[in-house]
């Protein structure tokens, strides 16, 4: 799971500093509130339906209530003045609002009830703020100075890191990372200072508060506009001090840090040990090392200016080598041929499998391949005899390594026995 901290200035409450830590799928927000007597913050009903239930929490002076509610159920008793449907429409009737939701209202000096069209009415006591949910924080008295953190989880701001794998020949790799910042809401903000971090950060099942004391070290930076910080278990942190603009309903594309990785490349495909004829095509596989911790995101890779294709890849450790799959390549081909020699009796202890195994594999490219095919069955396999170069058992797997020249066939016999408890 991914985490991006990030401070910044709201532009509807301007006075307030407000921090937003960004997990994979919810955010959490603090904001420093302070002044004198109630704390009024509105949001927009979609807005509001982002924040998950019971986490809106108060940490500071001590209040006398929180209050949660649709800003439109303050307009009523509200006094307004209701124009009638005339052809000059000079004549109007003194009301208040009875059913703000309906806009049922009754005549001030009649004691009639009446549905207005909302566009015929004029607000002359309250000013009317249709769809918004308003929270309120209502202290001791109407003196009372204030001063505290107001903190939710929310929906609605992600990030995630993608990267472009820039291949040409065997040792020649560039990865280059970008993070980008996607804003669901519709408020906007802008940002004075960035944290992004990366790592496995859980919650429990339902509502667990997270920690409230999210602090790091602020490095200066000269180079790259985001910089790694430092790892706390597993959590990795990264700054940006650029100050930008985060619009609503927006997404920001901005380049992350620097990562130098390794790679090699192979063909790969799996089959199962059984009678009878099969074939199936390699997958290119890449096996990718990098030099620096890298948070789950999508690769995408270009081989010599050629898009081979995208892959989603989990968090990396530093230089750990993750292995993954991009495709088929119709030129690389096996062929298999199963013939069953052997059985284990129904009421034998163990039960087996031999087999005699002919193997072919094709490579139809104009050029030098490597290629490894890996048979899978039972338990343990047990290797008999071979013809084959190359091969090895781990348990219940074995592992044929062949290289091929350019449009070379190659073919060898195994003799192999499947346990199968």
């Amino acid at each position: 799971m991914l985490l991006f901290y990030i401070s910044l200035v709201c532009l509807v409450q301007s006075s307030f500093s407000v921090e937003l830590s960004i997990y994979k799928s919810f955010t959490e927000v603090h904001q420093v509130c302070y002044g004198i007597g109630e704390h009024a913050l509105q949001f927009t009903n979609a807005d509001y339906g982002n924040i998950i239930d019971e986490s809106i929490s108060w940490i500071g002076t001590p209040l006398l209530r929180q209050e949660i509610y649709s800003t439109i159920q303050s307009l009523q008793n509200a006094k307004v003045i209701v124009r009638r449907s005339t052809v000059c429409g000079c004549e109007t009737i003194e009301a208040k609002i009875v059913d703000p939701d309906s806009m049922l209202l009754q005549n001030v000096n009649t004691g009639a009830y009446f549905y207005a069209d909302k566009q015929s009415i004029e607000y002359s006591s309250v000013r009317p703020n249709e769809g918004r949910t308003t929270l309120a924080l209502r202290f001791e008295t109407e003196n009372t100075q204030y001063n505290g953190t107001l903190s939710y989880l929310m929906k609605g701001i992600t990030w995630k890191p993608t990267y472009d794998l820039l291949l040409r020949g065997e040792n020649d790799c560039k990865l280059v990372a970008f993070a980008n910042i996607k804003n669901d809401q519709q408020s906007e903000y802008t940002v004075e200072m960035t944290h992004l971090l990366g790592g496995d950060v859980p919650l429990a099942t339902g509502y667990s508060n997270p920690s409230h004391a999210l602090e790091f070290d602020k490095k200066p930076t000269n180079l790259r506009p985001i910089q790694l910080d430092g790892e706390q278990k597993g959590v990795y942190s990264y700054s940006l001090n650029d100050k930008y603009t985060l619009r609503p309903s927006s997404s920001i594309r901005l380049p992350f840090i620097d990562i130098i990785a390794k790679y090699k490349f192979y063909y790969k495909a799996s089959a199962s040990i059984s009678a009878g004829t099969y074939q199936g095509v390699f997958e290119r596989i890449y096996d990718l090392t990098p030099d620096h911790f890298m948070p789950a995101g999508t690769v995408t890779i270009h081989d010599n200016q050629v898009l081979v294709g995208q892959v989603a890849l989990p968090d990396v450790p530093e230089n750990y080598t993750q292995t993954f799959a991009v495709g088929q390549d119709n030129d690389v081909r096996y062929t298999i041929k199963g013939n069953l020699t052997a059985k284990s009796d129904d009421k034998a202890p163990k039960s087996f499998e031999t087999y005699n195994i002919d193997v072919n594999v094709m490579n139809f490219k104009g050029k030098k391949i490597d290629t490894q095919l890996v048979f899978q069955a039972g338990i343990q396999i047990i290797l008999l005899e071979s013809t084959c170069k190359s091969v090895n058992v781990q348990g219940n797997q074995l592992n044929m390594l062949v290289q091929l020249n350019q449009n070379e066939r190659r073919s060898c016999k195994l003799n192999a026995t499947v346990q199968f408890n």
